[in-house]
């Protein structure tokens, strides 16, 4: 979750560091939502983790993914913001503190865009080349091995150029996030590429897959006119569709600001725009578990059936009468 360069720490740019919602609406607001998709997370995963059939398609496999670093966001980062948000300062406020949420902040949610621009070309290779997944070896190269690497990279690259970036950090614990600014993000080399690979291409390929795919299934379903092959099509493209809308909708905006400032555009052009957008990442997280709850098909029937019987018990208590 890359900002631009307007974001220093002088006094004079406080006002364009922070969004203009009250801090107390803002905690409220996180809170309100951060446990029950807390919830919802470990639900999911429970469930996804233990039934042998939903963690052996390889569909879920990159849900699971987003999941477990969607769950430490909502258990590290988000009370971390919380905290600030109540105490109107960093605690602690050192630079250790500064660094771990700078790590999460920007490490792990560009990393999830970066993991969902994977899905949406994985989801659309199962659909229409599903016969590059049919052995182990290879359902190992073009499964597993792209996001063990994605993973992999993400730590290595932001654990490098936050904790041992090449220049020198400065925090300033009055500003969320320590002002969310790693002196990185100004080096020519390392912030470019920050800003156009792990930002701007995984936007571009979630925009490119989340109409590409449901053109072609449209057009496969009046080519070949198979029912159960258009059910399965339909499921695996509306569930890619409903995850890339979430993802595109602050993603999409920032990052159109993020390659005008490189092509140019003065970087005090739309701040406060771009720090709303950039506070609607704490959305993608917390609504993603939601999101998924609702496109996997077995675990909503499994909360219908366990609510109707809970509904069923209640009503044979109730017409019970004392002798």
């Amino acid at each position: 979750m890359s900002v631009n360069d307007s974001f220093n720490n002088d006094e004079n740019t406080f006002q364009d560091s922070e969004i203009n919602i009250p801090r107390i609406v803002r905690f409220w607001l996180l809170l309100l939502l951060d446990v029950p998709s807390i919830i919802c997370s470990f639900f999911l995963l429970f469930h996804l983790l233990i039934n042998k059939t939903l963690r052996c398609q390889l569909t879920n496999h990159v849900t699971i993914v987003l999941l477990i670093i969607g769950l430490v966001i909502e258990l590290v980062d988000i009370p971390f913001l919380l905290s600030f948000l109540h105490l109107n300062i960093v605690q602690p406020s050192i630079p250790a503190m500064c660094l771990i949420w700078w790590f999460m902040d920007i490490g792990l949610y560009n990393g999830c865009t970066i993991i969902m621009a994977w899905g949406s070309v994985h989801r659309y290779l199962l659909i229409f080349h599903d016969q590059m997944f049919l052995n182990n070896r290879k359902r190992f190269i073009f499964h597993y091995s792209p996001l063990i690497i994605l993973f992999v990279y993400i730590l290595i690259f932001y654990i490098i150029a936050i904790v041992f970036p090449p220049c020198m950090n400065t925090y300033n614990y009055k500003l969320p996030i320590c002002d969310d600014y790693p002196c990185y993000l100004n080096d020519p080399i390392v912030g470019i590429w920050d800003s156009v690979v792990n930002n701007i291409i995984p936007v571009i390929i979630i925009s490119i897959f989340s109409l590409i795919l449901p053109i072609r299934v449209w057009h496969q379903k009046r080519r070949l006119n198979r029912r159960n092959l258009w059910r399965r099509q339909r499921k695996m493209t509306l569930q890619l569709l409903c995850y890339c809308i979430l993802y595109l909708i602050p993603n999409l905006p920032l990052n159109i600001f993020i390659f005008a400032q490189i092509c140019g555009l003065s970087q005090n052009v739309g701040v406060q725009a771009q720090l709303y957008f950039a506070f609607l990442f704490y959305f993608i997280t917390l609504l993603y578990p939601f999101v998924c709850l609702g496109s996997v098909s077995e675990l909503r029937k499994k909360i219908k059936w366990q609510g109707l019987f809970l509904l069923k018990q209640t009503r044979q208590n109730a017409t019970v009468r004392p002798q």
